[in-house]
């Protein structure tokens, strides 16, 4: 059943008096001119109260903050089958290293919920002595550069796994001479990886230290 109820603000909307017709017809009401406000006479005997004023302040301060500072809202996924190593909320520790042609050291990784989030050294071990420079403590952030390939690319073009796969494995199968270009390796299970392709595997470092 449709409301067929309606309200009307006063006497004179009722009435459809031609003032209030006048008044709804400006979107804005007349400004007023400021040498004629601060030409009035009771503006000097107007008094308003510390309380009145501290009132007024606070609530359009928190106005104005609560407006500004909308949370957003966070979903949060609980797991179905929780691993044994991940509890919200604690962090955990991976012991690794870091290796990038110029600098090498022997780290600590912690994480929160598989997502690492700061890198420092590990004073446990005795290569280095556990000291990271400011290029291995901030590492970090390069796992969460948004300009990072998302996947496989060929030739400039968005690929599948697959496709490079074959695409890798054709080449070394062929005739002629072939070569894997990489920078200086240092990891064993990598360099073991690159032998297996039958390969020859040549490094290169634009700058070399």
């Amino acid at each position: 059943m449709a409301n067929t109820k309606r309200y009307w603000s006063g006497l004179d909307e009722l009435d459809s008096t031609d003032a209030f017709k006048e008044i709804q017809s400006k979107e804005f009401q007349e400004q007023i001119p400021v040498d004629k406000f601060l030409a009035d006479e009771q503006l000097s005997s107007a008094t308003t109260g510390r309380r009145d004023f501290l009132k007024f302040m606070g609530f359009s301060l928190t106005a104005a903050t609560l407006a500004a500072c909308e949370t957003p809202v966070i979903k949060s996924i609980p797991y179905t089958n929780k691993p044994a190593e991940i509890t919200p909320g604690v962090a955990n520790y991976y012991a690794s290293s870091y290796y990038d042609g110029m600098d090498y050291c022997n780290i600590l990784v912690k994480t929160r919920e598989g997502r690492p989030i700061f890198v420092k050294g590990n004073t446990e071990t005795g290569i280095g002595a556990g000291k990271a420079n400011v290029r291995v403590i901030g590492s970090v952030m390069g796992l969460y550069d948004k300009a990072r390939l998302e996947g496989p690319t060929k030739n400039g073009e968005t690929t599948t796994w697959s496709d490079l796969d074959n695409a890798v494995s054709s080449s070394v199968n062929g005739q002629g001479r072939t070569v894997v270009l990489s920078n200086t390796i240092v990891s064993p299970s990598t360099k073991k990886a690159i032998n297996a392709l039958g390969a020859e595997h040549i490094q290169y470092d634009a700058i070399s230290y």
